[in-house]
């Protein structure tokens, strides 16, 4: 694997090789990437010089292959200050793959806007000053047609600094969370393109194992895309509305059968048979999705029925380039603020089209815009008033008041309040444990965590190897076996996931972040403080 390491600031670029034995120990992706980021200074502002952005595919990113394309950027996050993590899919993490350097490192910051080159197992850096001030779907056309290859792009909000900015692919992919964006912005980086001239991979007998016996069980997936889960999540009343004051909502003009509506055409990342991507269009706006985190960042969570709406708002944030889910708990908790009479902004819930327009505003630091930019922590400490989140980030749309793995898995998870890093929504939802009692839960947690600590290392899809239905731990040994010809066991795959996820908690720590709290609002009802602390007890001995 060959790493570059990119000063935007003298435009040095440093190519050198990864150590043979953190490819074989730490597989690639997110472990490689992580290692990288404990080499920045020790309470580095995120939003200085000395912070890094690393970008890194894995051994299976070269394969065409359905979930294969799938890229990880690690960094040091200007919303929590702690671990920034996002991973992204479309068509660029297989382009890299093909460019001969396999995890990219950005660090200083450029006296002038630029964008990078990665081509030819090199990197250039290229002036970009008629670039900034566009869009990301405006900068990645441009660049399409005078580069070619594969672009990521932040828009005005990472520009403007906006702390859960996120990085855009194809007018719809994102490295969505945690404000990735930002950091970007920060080293004046407009854009990367990816322009691989090497040849894909394939292995025949391991796709027709995905055919048979993984992508069949994601039909609803492939019918409905993410927005199928609502229904499931609503019923057991943990859909987060009304900004966390219930957990249940009317999502009958929001929910996938209503999407068919305004439904286009499904759209997949490179190679993909599950092609999960929805395109919905209304008179104002063309867009992917929107996904289910959207229509609760922009539905349930702000009272809001409006379906238009919610498609408008997330192609405008997609076009500036925000994280959907930060996005819409800032707004929620600015509607918080406003009915307590602590901003001079009249907010109130339902009020769709007033939410697409303050999309803009917070791209722009305009008005009230330049508070929510700040995300829900930095709107706490500016205010006084306590808002939703757990150690800077903003909660997905599950309410762990009705699943309690969750509660857990936002406390453990490196980034902050997260779903993805071991995906103990779905167990709880689909009845493996009881997803009202703690019992199991830190097992359950823990396990998952170190299996997509993994997955995340591979690069791989989660929706090819969600729990139960998906790839298991023989799957994915199986899979770095076909690509890096290494040959690991499960419990050996085990100790490597415990110890990247370890990595990650290791950079937390030295930057003064412990194991999340959750905030008081989570307690009102459902779930017990006692049984959340018994949880993470146990969990604390789980990791030893």
């Amino acid at each position: 694997m060959s790493l570059a390491i990119v000063d935007v600031g003298s435009r040095n670029v440093k190519l050198s090789r990864i150590p043979e034995k953190d490819e074989k120990e730490l597989i690639g992706g997110k472990g490689i990437a992580t290692k990288l980021l404990l080499n920045i200074p020790k309470k580095a502002d995120p939003l200085s010089p000395e912070n890094a952005v690393i970008f890194a595919v894995g051994p299976v990113n070269s394969f065409r292959l359905s979930g294969a394309s799938r890229m990880t950027a690690v960094f040091k996050s200007p919303l929590t200050g702690g671990y920034g993590e996002s991973q992204c899919g479309g068509f660029a993490p297989h382009e890299m793959a093909l460019t001969g350097i396999n995890a990219l490192m950005i660090t200083g910051r450029s006296d002038k806007p630029v964008y990078l080159v990665v081509e030819d197992g090199s990197v250039e850096v290229k002036l970009a000053d008629h670039l900034w001030g566009l869009d990301a779907f405006e900068t990645e056309e441009a660049l399409r047609k005078d580069e070619g290859g594969e672009v990521i792009a932040i828009g005005q909000a990472g520009e403007n600094l906006v702390r859960f900015a996120c990085i855009t692919h194809r007018r719809g992919r994102q490295f969505g969370r945690a404000g990735g964006g930002a950091v970007l912005g920060s080293k004046r980086v407009k854009a990367i393109v990816f322009k691989g001239d090497g040849e894909s991979r394939s292995d025949k007998e391991f796709e027709e194992f995905l055919d048979d016996q993984v992508i069949p069980k994601l039909s609803a997936l492939q019918e409905y895309g993410t927005p199928n889960i609502m229904w499931l999540v609503n019923k057991s009343k943990s859909l987060p509305s009304y900004y966390w004051e219930k957990s249940e909502f009317d999502i009958e003009s929001i929910d996938a059968e209503a999407m068919l509506k305004y439904f286009v055409r499904r759209n997949a990342c490179y190679a993909c048979k599950v092609a999960c991507g929805r395109i919905s269009r209304t008179e104002r706006a063309e867009v992917e999705g929107p996904e289910y985190e959207t229509l609760y960042a922009f539905g349930s969570l702000l009272g809001n029925s409006n379906l238009k709406s919610i498609i408008e708002a997330n192609e405008l944030a997609d076009r500036l380039g925000m994280d959907t889910i930060s996005l819409g708990n800032a707004i929620g908790f600015a509607i918080t603020l406003s009915r307590l009479g602590k901003i001079d902004e009249r907010l109130d819930f339902g009020e769709g089209e007033k939410y697409v327009e303050l999309v803009r505003k917070v791209a722009f630091r305009e008005g009230i815009g330049n508070l929510l930019a700040e995300g829900v922590a930095g709107m706490e400490k500016l205010t006084g008033v306590e808002g939703v989140h757990v150690n800077g980030l903003e909660p997905p749309a599950y309410d762990p008041r009705g699943i309690f793995g969750v509660a857990l898995a936002y406390s453990t998870s490196p980034r902050g309040a997260c779903h993805m890093r071991s995906c103990a929504y779905r167990p709880n939802l689909a009845g493996q444990l009881d997803r009202l009692s703690p019992e199991g839960q830190p097992q359950l947690v823990k396990e998952l965590e170190d299996f997509y600590a993994v997955v995340d290392s591979l690069v791989y899809c989660r929706f090819l190897a969600l729990p139960q239905i998906g790839m298991g731990w023989e799957d994915v040994a199986r899979l770095l076996k076909i690509s890096t010809g290494r040959k690991y066991g499960v419990e050996q795959l085990k100790r490597i996931g415990h110890r990247i996820h370890s990595m990650a908690w290791e950079f937390n720590r030295r930057e003064g972040i412990g194991y999340g709290r959750l905030p008081s609002k989570l307690f009102e009802y459902g779930l017990r403080r006692e049984d959340f602390e018994r949880m993470l007890e146990e969990y604390k001995k789980l990791r030893g």
